[in-house]
Formats: C-alpha cells, sequence, structure tokens
C-alpha cells in the first residue's frame, strides 16, 4: 500500500517486471477488505506506514492479530525514521527507507519470497 500515486505505479510496474502478481491499494482500508475477500491470502505485504485513514501501524496490528494472514511477511517502505521498538510486537521482514531504488525493492521481495511462487517475467 502507498498512497502516494506515482510511487505506488512505479513499485507496482518494477514487480510486475520481474514477474510478480502485484495488487496495489492507497490505502490500508481498501487492502484490508480486498484481503478478506480474496480467494487467497497474499504472500506478501508491502506497507508504508504514513496512509490516508487507517495508518500502516494500525494495518499491520490488524493483520497480525486477525485470523486471515497473521503470518503474512510485510516489508515496509517509509519516509518516516523507524526504530526496532516502533512495529513490535508485529514483525515485519524488512524496512526499506525512501526513497527506495527499485532493484533494492524487488531484492528484498526475492529473498522474502519462496522462489517457487514468483511468476514468470513476461516478455
Amino acid at each position: 500500500m502507498e498512497d502516494e500515486h506515482d510511487v505506488r505505479d512505479a513499485v507496482t510496474d518494477a514487480l510486475r517486471n520481474s514477474g510478480y502478481g502485484v495488487q496495489s491499494f492507497q490505502n490500508g482500508t481498501d487492502a484490508l477488505a480486498a484481503i478478506d475477500t480474496a480467494l487467497e491470502p497474499p504472500r506478501l505485504v508491502i506497507l508504508d506506514l504514513l496512509l490516508p485513514g487507517l495508518s500502516g501501524k494500525d494495518f499491520l496490528k490488524r493483520i497480525r492479530t486477525g485470523q486471515r494472514v497473521p503470518d503474512v511477511p510485510v516489508l515496509v517502505i517509509t519516509g518516516t525514521d523507524v526504530d526496532e521498538g516502533y512495529l513490535s510486537p508485529w514483525p515485519v521482514v524488512a524496512v526499506l527507507r525512501k526513497p527506495v531504488l527499485l532493484d533494492t525493492l524487488v531484492a528484498t521481495v526475492a529473498k522474502a519470497l519462496p522462489r517457487r511462487r514468483r511468476k514468470p517475467a513476461k516478455k
């Protein structure tokens, strides 16, 4: 989730070009609704902490304490300083500071996801 349209599009395009299936959302409320109604839970959540309405931290708390995806890997991308205790007790696989190089993002996603779940890149 990313509220900035240009950033969201760049992240989505980079991941799709690397062969990942992506759904993107502007806010946590829409993402929670999609998770609740999806046939399959997400394999990874990429989360900005500063979102309109439901904050990224509140979103993280809800998915970690809910029944649907409490163990989904979460990658945080943020423009704010985050110390180790800020997201406790809701663990994340990594925190990347904006601006994030897209190659770094894709490499971090690759580490967080098992290879067998990755879709082949379109040519």
